[in-house]
Parts: structure tokens; C-alpha cells; sequence
């Protein structure tokens, strides 16, 4: 992926681009020029005097938003997975020793055979 310029550069240079381009998906265009997102397009486009249709702008940025919480969830998911499959090969050791700490339970009993869920809150 290209690397993005500073704001600053961009701007600079997207002035020079704008008076050029004579397409009709200005923001598609921007964004692929200058390697940003769409909301950062919209939004350097309006500040360099592009009017763009307000229903376009809100359809987008809701768009945006969704498409961000989505890849905001997949990490989350990811993370998780990685967080349980480092542990997945102490989990055995885990339910041993909580058997052994609770409270009289045989040593090597494990929280199923205690009749509760090893990950659910005590009361």
C-alpha cells in the first residue's frame, strides 16, 4: 500500500489534481490518488471547495461507520481466539489445580466433575 502523504502535501497537491480531473466519482477518485479513507476524502474535498451532494455524504459516512465497527469486531474476535488458543495447553492444568484449592476436592478434580462452569462468576 502507498504510503500517505502529509496532510499538508496532500492538500498542496490535490489543488493541482482537482483543477485537472474532469471524472465523476471525485471522492473514489481522491481516494485512490491519495491513498486516504472516504471520510478523510469527503472531508479535504470540502475543505478545497468541492460541493458534494449531502445525501451522498451522509450515505457515506454511515457506510464508514459500519464498515469500521465490523473490522472493530473481527479484531476483537481475533484477539480472542489468539488469547484462548495461547492458553488452550495449560487449560487441563487450570481445572487440576482448582480442584485441588477448593475447598476439599480431591486433588485432580476438575470443575465439571464439581458440577460448575470454569468460567462463569461465583457467587
Amino acid at each position: 500500500m502507498p504510503q500517505t502523504l502529509p496532510r499538508e502535501k496532500r492538500l498542496r497537491r490535490a489543488k493541482q489534481w482537482i483543477g485537472q480531473y474532469n471524472g465523476e466519482h471525485i471522492v473514489k477518485a481522491y481516494k485512490k490518488r491519495f491513498s486516504v479513507d472516504q471520510l478523510c476524502a469527503m472531508a479535504e474535498l470540502k475543505m478545497l471547495g468541492v460541493d458534494l451532494d449531502p445525501d451522498y455524504v451522509e450515505r457515506a459516512t454511515a457506510a464508514e461507520m459500519i464498515r469500521r465497527e465490523q473490522l472493530a469486531e473481527k479484531k476483537r474476535e481475533r484477539e480472542e481466539q489468539e488469547r484462548i488458543s495461547k492458553h488452550a495447553d495449560q487449560s487441563d492444568q487450570f481445572f487440576y489445580i482448582a480442584g485441588y484449592t477448593s475447598g476439599g476436592a480431591p486433588y485432580g478434580v476438575t470443575w465439571e466433575e464439581m458440577g460448575l462452569e470454569p468460567w462463569e462468576e461465583l457467587e
